[in-house]
Order: structure tokens, then sequence, then C-alpha cells
């Protein structure tokens, strides 16, 4: 979270100043907001793709993330509704059932996104 919150402060700055400064990011069950102008932010700091992958199965993520930031736009469980090219919504729904399966399923998560070991 840390990292994110990072690269947040860094995006609303002047975007110009650090465009393209990620080649690729990978955020697997973000415990981050979904909201559309944090993400249009992040795109502006990565090259080439910005994966937002995601499960509807992360039960714990849901509640988690309700009960502490009172609210329901958690990245982690949703496609982020943002038209930008960089933005690659992966729904990992069929392969993750919870949150605790991302460390152990990493590798079959990053085949399905198309990114090599």
């Amino acid at each position: 979270k840390q990292w994110y919150q990072r690269r947040v402060r860094v995006t609303k700055r002047e975007v110009e100043d650090y465009s393209g400064i990620l080649e690729n990011a990978v955020l697997c069950g973000a415990p981050v907001t979904s909201q559309p102008l944090v993400w249009s932010r992040l795109c502006g700091a990565v090259s080439g793709k910005l994966v937002n992958g995601f499960s509807s199965n992360d039960w714990v993520l849901s509640f988690l993330y309700k009960t502490t930031q009172a609210t329901r736009q958690v990245a982690g469980v949703r496609a982020i509704g943002v038209e930008e090219r960089k933005l690659l919504n992966v729904d990992l729904s069929s392969v993750i059932g919870g949150h605790n399966e991302y460390a152990s399923k990493m590798g079959d998560v990053l085949k399905i996104i198309g990114m090599t070991t």
C-alpha cells in the first residue's frame, strides 16, 4: 500500500514530469480505491500497461476495505471504469477464490495477464 500511495502523490503533481516513470505495473487484489481519476493519473506514470487484476470472489478484501474506508470502491474486486489504452482490467475470478490465493497462484495470474516470469 505504501508504494501505491507514493505513486498517487507523484501523479498528483505535474503528470508530464513523471510520464513513463514505470514500464509496466501489475496490481492484483489491490486494496486501493477504484476511483477513475486516480487510475487515470496512475496511467500517466506508466509507459506500458497498468494492470488491475481483480477477483469478485475476494470477500475478505471487500469486507475489510468497506469497514476501514467506508466505501465500496475497491479496485481489487472490480474493473476500473476508465477509458484508457494503458489500463488493462483482468478478471481473475476463475483462478482466485479468495485474497489468500494470490501468492500461491501468481504464476497462473501472470500467464493470464500475458507476462512472463
